[in-house]
C-alpha cells in the first residue's frame, strides 16, 4: 500500500520535530514532510498535494485560519488539522471553521496519528461507491439556506457582531422558534430563559449559534404534511432527546467542555440522514419501513438492503459537505456502528451512540459492547441504558 503523506507546517523547529516523531512508528503507513512558513507550504500543496496537513496555530507569513482557508480552496480533499495552544484561544473559533480537527497543545504521542487515521477512515466511508450511489439518487442534495449562509459569513469576520447575528436569526420565524426552543431546554441550561433570538445568541456564543441555526434550518424547511407518515416533529423531538442525553453522558465521563458541546450538537444532527431520505426518496423509504415491519430488521440494516447505505452515512456525508467539524461528522456517520471508527478514546461518537440507545425510538438500537469495552465503558453504558429504560417505564 502506498503511504499517505502528511505535511507539517510550523515555524518552531522543536514542534516540527515533535510532530514528526509521533509518526515514526508508522513508517510505511505515513510519510511526513515539513514546511516553516505559509508560502513554502502552499507551494508544496500546489506541487504535490498532501493527504493531510497539520498546521500550528502560529505560522510565519499568514494567520493560520487564513492559511487553512487557502489550502481548502486549493486542495479541498486534504485533511486540515490545526494545533492550538493557550495563546491561540483568540482565533480558536476561526480555526474551528476552517480546520477538520483542532488539537490542543501539548498533545500525547498517539493523539496525532490516531486523529489522522480517524479522519481518513471517515473519508473512505463517505466516499464509498454504495454511498455515492445513494447520494446520486437524491432528487437534490440539500444546500445551506440564505439565512444560515449570512450568519456564517458574519461570524467569519474577526469583529463579528452577535447583535447582528440575532437580527438575522429573527428574519426566519421557523429557525428563530427552534433556536429559542433549544436554547431554553436542558440541552443548554441557561440560567434565565431567552425571550428573543438576540438574547439566545448572546448566551450561546458564536460557534454554538452557528451550528444550532443549521440544525433549526434543516428541520424547518420541509412541509410536514407532504412527508406523512414520516413525522418531522417526532424526529426533531427524538433528536433533541438524544442531544440532551449525549451531553449528559459526556459530562458523566468528565469529558472536556468541547467534547460535551460537540456531543450535544451531534445528537441534534444524528438522524438528519433520515429526514433527507424520507423527503428525497419517499418511495424507497416506505419500502424500508415495510421491510422493517415484515422482517423486524433494525432500521440501518433495512436501509442498507434497500438503498445500499444507511441514514447515518447519508447524514455524515451531508455534514461533511457543509463543512462541519469531523467529530460531529463521525458521530453522525457511525452512531449505530461505532466500532468502525478507529481509536480508543471517548469522543462525541461514543456519547451519541450511548444516548441513541438510551433514548429508544423507532429502530431497535443496541449497544456496541465490543466498542465500549475498548474504551472501558461497557458496564457503565449498560447501567445508563437500564436506568433510562426504568425511568421511561415509571412514566
Amino acid at each position: 500500500m502506498t503511504p499517505r503523506t502528511v505535511l507539517v507546517v510550523a515555524d518552531d523547529p522543536a514542534l516540527l520535530t515533535a510532530v514528526r516523531r509521533t509518526f515514526d512508528p508508522f513508517v510505511g503507513e505515513w510519510d511526513t514532510d515539513t514546511a516553516r512558513d505559509a508560502a513554502d507550504a502552499l507551494a508544496r500543496v500546489d506541487d504535490a498535494p498532501p493527504d493531510t496537513l497539520i498546521a500550528d496555530g502560529r505560522i510565519g507569513g499568514m494567520a493560520c485560519d487564513e492559511f487553512l482557508l487557502e489550502v481548502r480552496r486549493r486542495r479541498p480533499q486534504t485533511v486540515r488539522i490545526a494545533l492550538a495552544g493557550p495563546a491561540d484561544q483568540g482565533q480558536l473559533i476561526r480555526l474551528v471553521a476552517v480546520a477538520n480537527r483542532v488539537i490542543g497543545k501539548p498533545f500525547g504521542p498517539e493523539e496525532l496519528p490516531t486523529t489522522v487515521r480517524r479522519a481518513h477512515t471517515l473519508r473512505d466511508l463517505l466516499g464509498s461507491p454504495s454511498l455515492t450511489t445513494v447520494v446520486g439518487r437524491l432528487g437534490s442534495v440539500p444546500t445551506l439556506s440564505a439565512v444560515y449562509s449570512k450568519i456564517a459569513t458574519e461570524l467569519a469576520f474577526p469583529d463579528f457582531s452577535l447583535a447582528k447575528v440575532g437580527e438575522m436569526v429573527g428574519e426566519d420565524a421557523g429557525i428563530a422558534a427552534k433556536l429559542l426552543q433549544v436554547a431554553n431546554s436542558a440541552l443548554v441550561g441557561l440560567r434565565r430563559p431567552a425571550a428573543c433570538p438576540s438574547q439566545a445568541v448572546r448566551v450561546l456564543g458564536a460557534e454554538m449559534t452557528r451550528t444550532l441555526v443549521l440544525a433549526a434550518d434543516l428541520f424547518s424547511r420541509y412541509n410536514p404534511a407532504a412527508l406523512r407518515p414520516f413525522s418531522i416533529d417526532a424526529l426533531w423531538e427524538h433528536s433533541r432527546k438524544v442531544a440532551e442525553l449525549a451531553g449528559r453522558v459526556a459530562t458523566a465521563t468528565r469529558a472536556p467542555d468541547r467534547v460535551v458541546r460537540d456531543a450535544t450538537l451531534a445528537g441534534l444532527f444524528h438522524d438528519i440522514g433520515r429526514l433527507t431520505i424520507a423527503s428525497q426518496l419517499p418511495g424507497l423509504y416506505r419500502e424500508v419501513l415495510g421491510l422493517i415491519r415484515a422482517e423486524g430488521l433494525p432500521l440501518p440494516v433495512a436501509e442498507r438492503r434497500v438503498l445500499g447505505a444507511s441514514h447515518a452515512e447519508v447524514g455524515g456525508y451531508l455534514l461533511g459537505l457543509w463543512g462541519l467539524p469531523d467529530p460531529l461528522v463521525e458521530a453522525v456517520a457511525w452512531h449505530h456502528f461505532p466500532a468502525g471508527c478507529p481509536g480508543a478514546a471517548f469522543t462525541p461518537l461514543t456519547a451519541v451512540h450511548i444516548a441513541e440507545v438510551m433514548a429508544g425510538g423507532d429502530e431497535e438500537s443496541s449497544l456496541d459492547l465490543g466498542y465500549l469495552g475498548r474504551l472501558g465503558l461497557a458496564d457503565k453504558a449498560a447501567a445508563w441504558v437500564e436506568s433510562a429504560q426504568v425511568a421511561v417505564a415509571a412514566g
